[in-house]
């Protein structure tokens, strides 16, 4: 089939992949299901048994993350061969169903594998796409805004979150290069979760000669420039003279390294005083880093709020979309660097996928052969580390083919989850902590959803709530807030690091819910699709509650 060698480069060891993704397909999932014939799954589902992809669909179940807790429950106890025969080197950590967080392993070939795509495939791509830059000016001082706490199962297993999985590993190995990051190590994978923004700021600041911007979700970019423009004169005082100004909300620990590891640079804050205040957001980052060539961050229509105010800094600088990825794997790569979408071509060796029609018509389940472009699907995968026609809840657009692998465009969760910083928040979680809310507050829910504000500075949940008994306390959103922390661990993590503000409170009239109800009826809505309205979804929804539509 034309299979990729050693001798190829890594663009053109995709390109053979690409070509011949059906038969790719079919080998990883029967190659998969050989290697773990022996773990307690394969014993239970027959994978000894199991010869063809007609076979694997009919006996094997569509499965959720539940299905798997208990058995990686005890995988994290000790006990091996339960859903892979190779032992897991880092455990995924995202939002669970409940008040705790969920696991998912990794094994070390999915590492291996996600190596090869975000680092040589991307950097072969974005060389090609810039073909007039040397290795130095595309590679030679990254500004990173991620960081990656060091943290570990009981086992002494890494874990954390997918977009640390490489590093982590990485520098696991001493294969980890800090020299062309913008900051030093212990910024890039601090001991302890505190909002570092501001200390990456002070050193990407410090550096006259960034080539590059990589991040992971654009809303954290834009949130990450809009601080840099409101608290401009600020940090140009700390160049200057060296310090902390008191407005920033550094720990004393943070303050001492950066007047040890930054003094004061005059020179480098005249440089910046020389940029005219007037429409400083307009095309910031070349103001700011003149040798910048691309930036590199998840984004798109999926982030439509914060794609306008990205363009308004970075103008005209060449985007790449990175990565389609999460904690069960990683699933597609960005086609190219002037897409008017975060198009991403779904990668053939890394998960074997199937495609569910996004109306649920019909009981056929799709693979890549059969899909069609402008069709939408709901995806199954089925991982390398252990997940078997597991339902990710991504609902997905064929945009066109790269060969035989499908070009999609991810359109939205089809699971109820609302995610506007990747805390992954779902409806069970935000039930639990609304039940706590209503105990705390001394009030009564007749019904309540959620939707994402994005008018602020920092993006927030907003609640539409309207009451069935009692009031709401002045100090309503303070104790929302607690509950969701305490019922969400992402969304913990997110408020601790800054990334999502306090939630805010909307009322809405009594009988709201009802209206909603009705007004869905007239659009067609059957009685027997209802479901208790959590999360807002459609653009119907949110300008219903909005106030458009709600009168």
């Amino acid at each position: 089939m034309g299979e990729p060698n050693k001798e190829m480069s890594a663009v053109e060891r995709f390109h053979a992949l690409c070509r011949n993704a059906v038969e790719v397909q079919e080998k990883f999932l029967l190659e998969r299901l050989d290697a773990n014939k022996d773990t307690e799954y394969g014993r239970l589902f027959g994978f000894d048994d199991i010869h063809s992809v007609e076979e694997y669909q009919k006996e094997l179940p569509i499965t959720f993350h539940y299905d798997y807790e208990p058995a990686i429950d005890r995988q994290v106890k000790g006990e091996d061969g339960l859903l892979t025969a190779d032992k897991p080197v880092f455990y995924c950590i995202s939002s669970g169903s409940t008040d705790s967080p969920k696991y998912v392993p990794v094994i070390e070939q999915d590492i291996q594998m996600q190596y090869f795509y975000w680092y040589s495939l991307i950097r072969e791509s974005i060389r090609r796409q810039i073909p007039d830059a040397s290795d130095e000016e595309l590679f030679g001082k990254i500004f990173e805004t991620g960081e990656f706490r060091r943290d570990f199962m009981p086992d002494g297993t890494m874990s954390g979150v997918r977009a640390g999985a490489l590093y982590r590993y990485l520098e696991a190995k001493g294969e980890f290069d800090i020299n062309c990051y913008t900051a030093p190590l212990e910024v890039v994978f601090p001991d302890e979760m505190e909002d570092m923004l501001y200390v990456k700021l002070r050193f990407a600041l410090a550096c006259r000669d960034v080539t590059a911007i990589h991040g992971v979700f654009v809303n954290r970019v834009v949130g990450m420039f809009r601080y840099l423009v409101d608290n401009w004169d600020a940090f140009l005082s700390d160049i200057e003279t060296g310090k902390v100004s008191e407005c920033f909300s550094v720990s004393n620990e943070w303050r001492r390294y950066l007047e040890e590891k930054l003094p004061a640079d005059p020179d480098r804050a005249a440089e910046l005083r020389g940029i005219p205040t007037e429409n400083l957001s307009k095309g910031l980052v070349r103001k700011i880093w003149p040798k910048i060539r691309y930036g590199q961050l998840i984004g798109g229509s999926m982030f439509t709020a914060y794609m306008d105010k990205l363009w308004m800094y970075v103008e005209d600088l060449p985007i790449h979309f990175f990565t389609y990825a999460a904690s069960e794997g990683c699933f597609g790569i960005a086609r190219g660097m002037a897409e008017k979408d975060a198009y991403y071509v779904l990668l053939p060796d890394t998960c074997f996928y199937e495609f569910m029609s996004e109306t649920g018509d019909g009981e056929r389940i799709y693979t890549i052969r059969d899909v069609e472009v402008g069709s939408k699907y709901e995806i199954l995968i089925t991982t390398l580390s252990g997940m078997y026609r597991y339902a990710i809840g991504d609902v997905v657009e064929v945009v066109g083919f790269e060969g035989q692998a499908p070009v999609v465009r991810v359109c939205y969760r089809e699971s109820q989850v609302i995610s506007i910083a990747d805390e992954k928040m779902n409806v069970r979680q935000l039930e639990s902590a609304m039940r706590k809310f209503q105990r705390r507050a001394g009030c009564s829910a007749e019904g309540y959803c959620v939707d994402g504000d994005y008018t602020k500075r920092l993006p927030r949940y907003i609640l539409y709530l309207e009451l069935a008994g009692g009031e709401i306390p002045e100090d309503a959103e303070e104790i929302l807030d607690e509950c969701l922390m305490e019922s969400c661990s992402g969304y913990k993590r997110d408020r601790e690091l800054a990334e999502l503000g306090k939630v805010f409170i909307q009322p809405v009239p009594k009988g709201a819910f009802k209206a909603y109800g009705r007004f869905m009826a007239k659009l067609g809505r059957r009685k027997e699709q209802d479901k208790p309205l959590r999360i807002l979804i459609t653009e119907v929804q949110k300008a219903f509650f909005g106030g458009a539509l709600l009168s």
